[in-house]
């Protein structure tokens, strides 16, 4: 397995990239936040990757990107059934991830409907199926408050306020959470703990 790549950018496009590595050129398919992150051709470039195999063509290929993050959220996609390497692809070029996370918290089905390659029942299947996956990556434009220790509990208490509690709410019901199932609990379990404490 190919965990990343690293080598000298010789060309891009929006959908791929060319990225030679000890004098071995790699295409890779990369979403357009991906593409948006280089300036030149000649740059060094760090790609983390995944590859897959199409059996009906009899071909693999190979996807490249920017950050950890976009190859988790890809991997996310693709685990969803209907959603293969290429509409994921399509899904993450289009997306901002933490506004995504939001509006999969949400439940905004207008936002996620609007993405081309998904509509309406696509997107409730992707409200029903990433709500908890999606937790880790949302991000508030204001500061998080902190009820307790640990990245976990931050973003369970991110959580709840993306589901339009106050701050203070959100803390409250994430600090009574913690006590009633431990800090150990993934962000996902504080939440649905936290939701009967509002």
């Amino acid at each position: 397995m190919i965990d990343a790549l690293e080598g000298t950018l010789l060309g891009w496009d929006d959908d791929f990239a060319l990225l030679e590595v000890h004098g071995v050129t790699f295409r890779l398919d990369i979403p357009a936040s991906t593409a948006g992150t280089f300036a030149e051709a000649g740059q060094t470039a760090r790609l983390f990757t995944r590859m897959s195999f199409n059996p009906n063509e009899g071909s693999f290929a190979l996807f490249g990107f920017a950050t950890e993050a976009e190859r988790d959220c890809f991997d996310i996609f693709v685990q969803i059934s209907g959603i293969g390497p290429r509409k994921g692809l399509l899904i993450l070029s289009q997306i901002e991830i933490a506004a995504f996370a939001q509006a999969i918290l949400k439940g905004d089905l207008g936002y996620l409907s609007k993405l081309k390659g998904v509509g309406k029942k696509t997107a409730e299947r992707l409200v029903v199926e990433l709500r908890e996956k999606m937790v880790p990556y949302i991000r508030e434009d204001r500061e998080v408050p902190s009820a307790g220790e640990g990245e976990n509990v931050r973003d369970a208490v991110a959580g709840l306020m993306a589901l339009g509690c106050r701050p203070s709410v959100a803390e409250n019901a994430i600090r009574l959470a913690v006590e009633e199932l431990g800090e150990r609990s993934s962000a996902a379990e504080l939440i649905k703990a936290g939701l009967r404490h509002r």
